[in-house]
């Protein structure tokens, strides 16, 4: 809890100690935590000043922000000048907590859910005019934090610091002349400037300010852009695939994730197979290098053209709380196709559910039968089972001949019902299925769930059925598993 301070002018503005209540200290550490996730994600930055209401234009001395990640300083920034409106020292005081404090690297967007708050609202700076041991009366330890400075050297340490570490008034003096780069008794010195100043501190875990919904972001380009458009497609999707089989009870489907001209009614014929509980959670691959590894997205809504679907947040935190590794971040989701091209399938088949989105990054085998292990724990004590649903497609790229061969070999494993298996064909065998990873974390979890026991083969094709060129294809599978 510290930061840099600007020099100790001889006659500074006694501002008054602002008067808060709790609900306004609460819109202080909100505003604080939009400023900071929005700089944090590269979002352009709306002053908090209307989050702020009536007491931004309060009158301070300063004000800093303190992040602190499983108990230790994370970052720590502030701004402070003789008079400074609250709104502008917070707008800056976050911004450089999120980016720009030296000490540390860059806040990540992964980070942003473990992190605690404290903001810090600065007054009634005071030139300390004793000189020598009695500069020790000036300082109350707990009420009072400290500047010092002598020609470049300056230092500042926050009221909090004091009480954190069971400072006594002198130490205090001795640790804020370090931090300044001057020697331990520097402040006995008549040509050091010193003064003391009070501060009140707002302390809470760091708010994350997502965006609601998940806006479409490859509409126009794996499915179609325009409402009419995609219902006109969906129409013939849903017409063309399969013929239906009444729908039954399924405990996870696995869904190609490929441009609907390619892979749309493959999908439909898997969904047109099942019976929508209340719940969906869907697991993709990570084909994007942008956020966290394994990211739930943190999102209210999903949106596609002309429709949305809900997500549950509350279900997407206990999974994050209890899957190790898994974190909330929308970063990982912002570009991500795999879940967005099932939406509007999903929606027409049921529209009702919600879905929960978790992008699975590559992973050894061990840490993709922990996460396994870990959903099932989430999801075996719901009242209803969600459906899983696997995104993937099957290998990619090599010719049609060649794809086929691999995609069996592959379609074999997972028909053992064996999740190591799976893992251990597609390495051994190069094979390029986006979406083992996601394949082998569901399998383990029904394993758990004992939903493990059936794996139905819905479909098969690969993009040269579409009119692609049998040299470079990609291949589809669908399957039901109970």
């Amino acid at each position: 809890m510290d930061g840099p301070s600007p020099d100790c002018p001889k006659t500074p503005h006694r501002t008054a100690r602002p008067t808060l209540t709790d609900a306004q200290q609460q819109q202080i550490l909100e505003a604080a935590s939009r400023r900071v996730t929005a700089a944090v994600y590269g979002r352009p930055r709306e002053s908090v000043r209307a989050c702020l209401g009536e007491i931004a234009e309060t009158l301070v001395y300063g004000a800093f922000v303190t992040l602190k990640r499983d108990g230790r300083l994370r970052s720590c920034c502030g701004h402070i000048t003789e008079t400074v409106r609250l709104a502008d020292a917070l707008d800056v005081a976050a911004d450089r907590a999120a980016t720009d404090d030296p000490r540390f690297p860059p806040i990540m967007p992964s980070e942003l859910q473990q992190l605690e708050m404290d903001v810090w609202v600065l007054w009634g700076p005071e030139n300390v005019e004793e000189r020598g041991e009695g500069r020790i009366k000036a300082v109350t330890i707990g009420r009072h934090g400290v500047q010092i400075a002598r020609g470049h050297n300056r230092g500042l340490l926050l009221p909090g610091v004091a009480m954190e570490h069971g400072f006594d008034a002198k130490t205090f003096l001795e640790q804020v002349c370090l931090k300044a780069g001057l020697p331990r008794n520097a402040w006995k010195e008549d040509d050091v400037r010193l003064r003391v100043f009070e501060g009140n501190s707002i302390h809470g875990c760091l708010k994350v300010a997502c965006d609601e919904a998940r806006p479409p972001a490859v509409a126009g380009g794996f499915y179609p852009g325009e409402p009419a458009e995609l219902q006109q497609a969906l129409d013939t999707i849903f017409a063309t695939a399969e013929p239906a089989i009444p729908p039954e009870e399924w405990a996870a489907v696995m869904a190609p994730h490929a441009g609907w001209i390619y892979s749309g009614r493959l999908a439909a014929a898997v969904y047109r197979r099942v019976k929508f509980p209340s719940q969906i959670v869907v697991l993709c691959p990570k084909h994007r290098p942008h956020g966290a590894r394994w990211a739930v997205a943190p999102h209210q809504r999903w949106l596609f053209p002309g429709g949305q679907m809900a997500s549950d947040p509350d279900l997407a935190h206990q999974l994050c709380a209890t899957i190790t590794g898994l974190e909330m971040d929308a970063v990982a989701h912002q570009q991500e196709h795999a879940i967005e091209v099932q939406l509007p399938l999903l929606a027409r088949v049921a529209p009702e559910s919600k879905v929960v989105g978790i992008v699975v990054g590559d992973a050894s085998l061990p840490e993709l039968l922990c996460f396994g292990t870990a959903m099932a724990m989430v999801l075996r004590e719901l009242p209803e089972r969600p459906l899983i649903v696997i995104s993937s497609d099957m290998n990619h790229f090599a010719n049609d001949e060649a794809t086929r061969r691999l995609d069996r070999l592959a379609l074999q494993a997972i028909a053992s019902l064996n999740p190591e298996r799976v893992y251990e064909t597609v390495r051994a065998n190069r094979i390029s299925m986006c979406g083992m990873a996601p394949c082998v974390a569901t399998m383990e979890a029904l394993r758990w769930m004992g939903g493990l026991n059936r794996c139905e083969q819905v479909g098969y094709a690969t993009s040269a059925d579409a009119g692609g060129s049998t040299d470079r294809v990609v291949g589809y599978a669908g399957l039901l598993f109970r």
